[in-house]
This record gives C-alpha cells, structure tokens and sequence, in this order.
C-alpha cells in the first residue's frame, strides 16, 4: 500500500498515512505540504534569555534586533539619516533669507564690497598702491590687492582669495600688459 505525509497544524512536522486516508484527512484540516499550513513565525527573541543577551557580542544583538524587523544604523549611517530628515523637512529657497543675510553673505564671499571697501577704494591712489606693489607685494592688504587688481587689470579678485594668489594674479596681469 503506498503511503503519503500529511501535516496539520496539531502536527507541523506531519506523519506517514495510507494513500486511500488522504481524502478523509484534507477533510479534517490535513493538507500535503507544511508550507500550506497558517502556523505563527518562530520568535527568535525567545531563543535567548536576559544573561545571554548581556554576554552577547554586538554583532549578535544587531542581528538579533533584525529579525525581530527592525533597521539597525550604525553611527555615521544615523547622522545621514537624520541630516537627510532635517533638510527634507524644510525646503529652503532664497526667499527664506531675510536681505541683510544675503548682503552679509555676499560680502563674506567677496561677491559685493562691503562699504568699508568701497570706502577703502577712493581712498588709495592707484600709483602708489601700484608702486608699493612692485616694491613689496605682501606689504599690502588684502583688499588694496583687490583695489589694485580690479581697478589696473579688471581681474574679478574677490577678498575671499588667498593672498598667494591675488599676488600671482596681479603679477600676471602686470607681465601681459608689458
């Protein structure tokens, strides 16, 4: 007689019957594959108990934690996530700057004079900012390399440059115009 598993979820791990009892078992709940039965996950968290999570190393908590569905971070992937939140969060446009923030930030960036420049600027007499220039570049400031660029060469020098390179600019300009 030819025999044939059947499972139920009395019985999960199933047992052997008479092919000619298998109508009579689907009838009762009885069906041919565990994986057609309802039955309830296992509970990977009943596996340990409170001592053995205590001397668990991390990488077994993690993973203990991800079965039980959450999503585990770790530090640097927290900060991104909470970063991406805050600026998500709140569009920010130009709009949302008051005026006195965007004239603060384009002085910072040498994108405007501020008026102190400005003020600076009538001030030097191109001949000798130039000729200081020649004798000794690093004896002037910042902003008198940015007078003296923009107003001899129309070079676009911001104050926001490094002096290296508002001299090395300058000196440039100088060797063309000869």
């Amino acid at each position: 007689m030819s025999k044939l598993w059947m499972y139920h979820a009395n019985c999960p791990k199933g047992e052997i019957f008479n092919l000619s009892q298998a109508e009579k078992l689907e009838q009762d709940g009885w069906v041919k594959s565990p994986a057609l039965l309802d039955l309830p996950k296992e509970d990977n968290a009943a596996k340990m108990d409170a001592d053995q999570i205590e001397r668990a190393r991390p990488e077994d908590l993690v993973g203990l934690v991800k079965t039980m569905g959450f999503k585990v971070l770790s530090e640097v992937e927290f900060e991104a996530e909470m970063n991406k939140a805050k600026f998500s969060a709140v569009p920010v446009t130009i709009e949302s700057f008051s005026d006195e923030e965007l004239i603060a930030e384009a002085e910072r960036r040498g994108l405007k004079e501020s008026k102190q420049a400005e003020g600076q600027e009538g001030e030097h007499d191109l001949d000798v900012l130039y000729a200081q220039f020649e004798e000794n570049p690093e004896s002037l400031t910042k902003a008198e390399h940015v007078v003296l660029g923009n107003s001899l060469y129309s070079l676009g020098l911001r104050e926001n440059m490094k002096e290296d390179t508002l001299i090395e600019k300058i000196k440039s300009a100088m060797n063309g115009a000869e």
